[in-house]
């Protein structure tokens, strides 16, 4: 009998009741479109600088990211890719010759770090390849050997593919050292900083001009993320002597907004739950100032102070019902429709590249959260009531009675 009077009880003032339901329901719709949002943001910019920079794993001498002299070549580095690609935990690997240069074109310089690399090896660790604007992807070479360069470095440079160029630095004696290339294609990634600041070449053409017989960084990508530190350590047991991290330590931002979602997600539920705590005290502390006479009545007529309780918990408990699943349901229609064609933010394309991003964001959320609120609900509404319920029981039934 308590159940169904709790139920109909909530119904007597209907606009009331569905005024907090929408607002409960809106207040979890927003906290998890916020979260599924800033997950998005985080996954894209972690996968898009694993697949364009960082990689899963990056090789370097010891000396090398102290110091970033062009001797610090990687020791025994047949031996260390032979190991590599022996490995069936390996996606791919890819050696490369890093060289800081200035570049310079008839219509501006820059600096630049030039990366000699083997496309076919690069493929199958960057993604820069499927970036370009008419796809070769240093292929095209004959009198001059072939350079790619970015849209923003090709803008500050004045350049155009076909455009000659002219990079130099100095080689391993310390005598300059000058390369003349052809900009073959232009290509664009995510991260507008690291386009300005590279360039790529064939690694045996810059070997060449360089006179630098090796690789200051191996970069590899493994088949399964989650074996990404188990294959660090393996590799570090392996080969003592050398760097070895991943992309957590190369780029510990990355790792750093990883670990701060879990903190910005804890704190969207706590306001979730302090929203829908407060609606759900507001109304039914106004439920038992209206019904003051009501409950006085009941009181009077029999009805002990423990039904009338149980009785005002369960209509906060019906009110929690109805609007945590139309939350809910709403924020996952919502999100499976924006996770698949995404939200497209180009106004803001140049601010998002300036930090790695896309202007199209698809969200996406565990759904261990779903349970999580739903839990979480039932839980507020639970505890939101106590003090509605406690104000009832301290009714006078004569008072009540008499001055309702």
């Amino acid at each position: 009998m308590i159940f169904k009077i709790a139920f109909k009880n909530i119904w007597r003032n209907k606009l009331r009741s569905w005024t907090v339901i929408i607002a409960i329901a809106l207040g979890i719709f927003g906290g998890l479109a916020v979260i599924s949002t800033a997950t998005g943001l985080s996954d894209m910019r972690q996968r898009n600088a694993i697949k364009t920079y960082v990689s899963h794993v990056q090789i370097h001498d010891s000396n090398y990211l102290k110091y970033s002299g062009l001797k610090d070549l990687i020791a025994s580095e047949e031996k260390v890719m032979s190991y590599i690609q022996e490995s069936d935990q390996v996606e791919g690997v890819s050696a490369r010759l890093r060289i800081e240069s200035f570049i310079q074109s008839a219509g501006g310089t820059s600096g630049v770090v030039l990366n000699g690399i083997d496309p076919e090896a690069e493929k199958q660790v960057t993604n820069i390849a499927e970036m370009l604007q008419e796809g070769n992807y240093l292929a095209d070479f004959k009198r001059k050997p072939p350079i790619l360069i970015s849209k923003k470095l090709s803008t500050k440079l004045n350049a155009k593919i076909k455009t000659t160029i002219q990079c130099s630095f100095t080689d391993i004696n310390g005598q300059p050292a000058t390369g003349v290339f052809k900009v073959v294609d232009i290509f664009t990634t995510s991260n507008s900083m690291y386009d300005e600041m590279n360039a790529f070449v064939r690694l045996e053409d810059l070997q060449s001009i360089s006179r630098l017989y090796g690789s200051h960084e191996i970069a590899l990508t493994l088949k399964d993320e989650e074996l990404v530190e188990q294959y660090r350590e393996e590799l570090m047991a392996k080969f003592p002597g050398l760097h070895i991290a991943s992309w957590r330590g190369i780029a510990p931002e990355l790792g750093y907004a990883d670990k701060m979602m879990d903190l910005v997600m804890t704190i969207f539920l706590v306001i979730i739950m302090l929203a829908l705590a407060f609606g759900i005290v507001n109304t039914m502390l106004m439920a038992v100032l209206e019904r003051k006479k009501e409950l006085g009545m009941l009181i009077s007529v029999g009805m002990n102070k423990r039904k009338v309780f149980w009785m005002i918990v369960w209509e906060s408990i019906f009110l929690a019902l109805i609007a945590g699943p139309l939350g809910i349901v709403t924020s996952y229609l919502a999100i499976q429709f924006f996770g698949k064609y995404g939200i497209d933010l180009s106004f803001a394309a140049a601010g998002l590249r300036s930090v790695g991003l896309e202007s199209i964001i698809y969200p996406t959320i565990d759904s261990y959260y779903y349970i999580v609120i739903s839990v979480l609900v039932i839980i507020t509404a639970i505890l939101s009531c106590i003090y509605p319920a406690l104000k009832a029981l301290k009714l006078n039934p004569a008072e009540t009675l008499r001055t309702a």
